[in-house]
């Protein structure tokens, strides 16, 4: 051996060569064959006991590349793996987004649609519809008797002719046309009407009846039907603030002991009372008013006074023409 001959036997102890020789022995036994064959023992021997730097052989550098490239080989494919999912989570964005999108285009095109449909319809016809979907969860109450009077005799004079909903043809008027916003609102239209076309009946009504009305207040807080009470106040001299100062509605008013009429006009308009005791005979006022029993039956006592003086009216005049 290289390391035997380069020392002098003669100057080495015997019991270092003893060591020395067992360390050999122990060495060539536990040394992989392939690395032997690849280094000598002194080589071994020298880095075992720290004389030279340990170098790689052939079967360990063939490892440590064979290691170093499933190192990269695995950052690669986690590399890979990572872009995948990315892509994948993109698409299916995408893939949502275009599933989304036409929806988006049918709202805005059907939205654009009901627009162009609500300007095309009249302003009528549009409250008409809103009012019916209120409808559905709105209960009115039963007509009066002296309602039902006054509706069909109306509906004899022809005022209920621009009515779409109540058929000219009918000998008998079917009143359940009226249980909807739509229909309340056409009789105090008609009733309104009436009152224009007949002023002559009001300088026959019962003026007392007529003044326990109108000291009552205002049946709604519309504007029109403020000042149509109030033309009542004005006609019996009755100051605002008596009436305004117990009103229930006061604290919603904007016309709270305000004086409506012009100059010195103080005559009774039929127009304004059918306004008036049509509202009070349809119940359709705020839930707050609370109507009194006498003011209820002067209400009915009107409205009969109103038809059959219309039909005495209508009988005299008939009768002239004859």
């Amino acid at each position: 051996m290289y390391l035997l001959k380069t020392q002098n036997p003669l100057h080495m102890p015997t019991k270092s060569l003893s060591f020395l020789s067992i360390f050999i022995r122990n060495l060539e036994s536990q040394t992989n064959p392939t690395q032997t064959n690849n280094k000598s023992l002194h080589i071994l021997f020298q880095e075992a006991v720290g004389l030279r730097e340990k170098t790689e052989t052939d079967s360990e550098s063939e490892n440590n590349e064979i290691r170093n490239g499933l190192r990269e080989l695995e950052k690669e494919v986690r590399h890979l793996k990572a872009n995948a999912n990315s892509n994948n989570q993109h698409n299916v964005n995408e893939n949502a987004k275009k599933i989304q999108e036409p929806k988006k285009e049918e709202s805005e095109s059907s939205g654009l649609y009901k627009l162009f449909l609500d300007k095309g319809k009249g302003k009528y016809e549009a409250k008409r519809e809103r009012r019916a979907v209120e409808d559905e969860a709105r209960v009115f109450k039963k007509l009066s008797t002296d309602m039902e009077l006054l509706i069909s005799h109306l509906y004899q004079k022809g005022y209920f002719k621009k009515a779409n909903f109540v058929p000219d043809d009918q000998e008998k008027l079917d009143l359940s046309c009226f249980d909807n916003s739509y229909g309340r609102s056409f009789i105090k239209f008609a009733a309104e009407s009436f009152g224009k076309d007949n002023q002559e009946i009001a300088k026959w009504l019962s003026g007392s009846d007529l003044k326990k009305v109108a000291l009552l207040g205002c049946p709604s807080l519309t504007k029109k039907n403020i000042f149509s009470a109030k033309q009542l106040r004005n006609f019996f001299g009755i100051q605002e603030n008596t009436v305004c100062c117990k009103c229930v509605l006061r604290h919603s008013c904007k016309f709270v002991n305000q004086s409506v009429w012009k100059g010195g006009n103080n005559n009774l308009r039929l127009a304004d009372v059918m306004r008036v005791i049509t509202l009070y005979a349809l119940e359709s006022v705020p839930p707050e008013l609370q109507v009194p029993d006498d003011v209820k039956a002067s209400v009915s006592q009107l409205l009969k006074e109103v038809i059959n003086l219309s039909q005495t009216t209508s009988k005299a005049t008939s009768t002239s023409t004859c």
